[in-house]
């Protein structure tokens, strides 16, 4: 890390400002001022965000939700207390924002687009975006997403490599089951149409192309299809996919 004795003056004059901004300098800006250029771009992307279409809780929940997925505890410590103390948020939406779940739609959508961002390298699949609009998520918000991964990201990947001292409170474990479910993020639908030649389990187990009031998950190229208390999970390959008509609140 950057001390205030090894601080060159541009080191010094960035320190100095963060610490002003934030009342003192996290051990992540003290070890990546090493770059002035780094901290700085860094700095100004964040603030450049700061003004844009998301609200300041989904600006936390995006930064907190994306340190969740690249296993960057540093930074889940920080942004967990950060919406704990600056936005009130409960330990259990801390948690749900962690495992990528929201109890507004609109705010569930964004946070399933950002996972899918970080898992599957920008590649979105059609079928999470269709899910974001039916939920009303414009394209401002999208490319903000984007955006707010791509901050976050520098943010982790930095950790992962100067590894700085953990100057935040740890944030709480995750139960492992939950863990385990979230690569699949479940949302409702009411109907599932499928293409001429491909059929899927009806709730009463007769193959069929029309599907009712079931849940989906999509990943990588497909669409993951339960029905309401059978443990059963399908699959169908996303060419097979006519429409999806999703539950709205």
């Amino acid at each position: 890390m950057v001390t205030p004795e090894t601080a060159d003056p541009e080191q010094r004059d960035l320190l100095d400002a963060t610490k002003r901004r934030l009342g003192r300098v996290p051990n992540l800006y003290a070890t990546l001022v090493q770059s002035p250029a780094a901290l700085r771009g860094y700095l100004a992307l964040r603030d450049s965000l700061s003004d844009g279409v998301l609200t300041a809780r989904q600006r936390e929940q995006l930064a907190l939700l994306t340190a969740q997925e690249n296993d960057c505890d540093y930074c889940v410590a920080a942004h967990t207390m950060r919406g704990e103390r600056l936005l009130k948020m409960t330990p259990e939406e801390l948690r749900d924002t962690r495992l990528g779940r929201d109890a507004d739609p609109h705010t569930a959508a964004i946070l399933c687009v950002a996972a899918e961002l970080v898992e599957q390298r920008g590649r979105v699949d059609d079928g999470v975006l269709e899910q974001a609009r039916a939920a009303g998520v414009s394209d401002a918000e999208l490319a903000e997403t984007v955006a707010h991964v791509a901050l976050n990201t520098l943010s982790n990947h930095f950790n992962h490599l100067a590894r700085p001292e953990l100057d935040f409170p740890a944030a709480p474990a995750l139960d492992p089951e939950e863990l385990a479910a979230m690569d699949l993020i479940w949302q409702n639908a009411d109907l599932l149409e499928l293409c001429d030649g491909y059929t899927a389990d009806d709730a009463d187990g007769v193959p069929a192309s029309t599907l009712k009031d079931i849940r989906i998950a999509v990943q990588g190229g497909y669409l993951h299809v339960a029905h309401a208390d059978d443990p059963r999970i399908q699959i169908v390959s996303a060419p097979g996919v006519r429409r999806i008509v999703y539950t709205r609140a």
